[in-house]
């Protein structure tokens, strides 16, 4: 095992999340796809999960991540781990937790044509990552957490983190996750930055798009991310970093105080040859992260998380492009 038993492990970031398996088995475009028997193809593994994904971006941009996870005491946990510690991310005897069972792992089966015919995901193991504990994490200056973990570890960390005197970065993982996370304000209500994608953000901020107008102007956007940042830390700024796909980023900034005005800014996107967007929101944020940590501002950070994303966007054998 490469990760390190000694507890004093300090970095200036910390990720709380999912170490996820991904096994996607595609078959042949060459011949059409029988169900029920045996087809010929390729099946790919590629490590992956949201807070792995971000922690492994900080790695190899150098922040020497800590990250706190939960795996299974199979190999493809302890594989995750050796990874993870060649792409410079740190992880200690605190902040790994051994699940019984398998690691979470997700198993996709994609038809001749890669379209998904169904998926299995097992993440039993997600229900073992632990919370830092305040004095854990003292010094520390930025926590992520994602939606792997379960609610009250989620709730705790920020909490801790908040504490702690630490700026909580959120990534809501998906829909259904995002939308139970702020069914209250136990947790968003320690939340300074969170990254959602367009549907994440409506069901984080309970907006609906019924009745709004279908022109392009991101109108229905900039109100839900105003309605979430209304229910986030209050006592300083906070942000939304809203991922559009092709249409950009959409950044919604308040400056603390009960008084504060929102600011939107829309960054649009280049126009590239996407091959996989598996990975790219997490590129955006763990860049985001790099970019705010060596002093840039958020439109700074927002500019450098996009630059770093298109790396991911054309980069088809993992989650997160080795070249950022």
């Amino acid at each position: 095992s490469k990760y390190s038993a000694n507890d004093e492990v300090t970095s200036r970031v910390v990720c709380i999340g999912g170490s996820v398996i991904d096994i996607i088995a595609k078959a042949s475009s060459k011949e059409k796809m029988i169900i029920g028997t045996s087809n010929p193809g390729k099946v790919f593994k590629s490590d992956g999960g949201v807070g792995r994904n971000v922690a492994e971006v900080l790695g190899r941009l150098g922040d020497k991540p800590l990250f706190y996870t939960s795996i299974g005491k199979d190999d493809g946990g302890e594989g995750i781990l050796s990874r993870l510690a060649d792409c410079g991310v740190l992880t200690s005897g605190a902040s790994v937790s051994f699940a019984d069972g398998v690691s979470a792992s997700y198993v996709a089966l994609l038809d001749d044509e890669s379209d998904l015919v169904g998926g299995i995901a097992d993440m039993d193991a997600n229900q073992q990552i632990p919370t830092p504990s305040v004095e854990a994490l003292s010094g520390v200056e930025f926590v992520l957490i994602d939606s792997n973990a379960p609610s009250r570890v989620m709730i705790e960390s920020a909490s801790n983190a908040a504490k702690a005197g630490a700026s909580v970065f959120f990534e809501p993982t998906s829909v259904p996750k995002a939308k139970q996370i702020c069914e209250n304000d136990s947790f968003i209500k320690n939340v300074s930055y969170a990254f959602p994608n367009e549907d994440e953000l409506l069901a984080m901020s309970n907006t609906s798009v019924e009745g709004e107008s279908t022109t392009d102007d991101l109108e229905h956007v900039k109100h839900a991310a105003s309605n979430l940042l209304g229910r986030m830390r209050s006592d300083s700024s906070a942000h939304v970093v809203v991922t559009l796909g092709p249409r950009g980023v959409l950044l919604a900034s308040k400056s603390g105080g009960p008084d504060s005005s929102v600011e939107h800014t829309v960054f649009p996107a280049e126009a590239i040859s996407k091959v996989s967007s598996n990975g790219a929101g997490d590129t955006l944020c763990g860049a985001f992260i790099h970019a705010l940590l060596n002093g840039a501002d958020e439109k700074q950070a927002v500019r450098f998380g996009m630059k770093a994303a298109i790396l991911s966007l054309q980069y088809e054998d993992g989650a997160i492009s080795p070249y950022i």
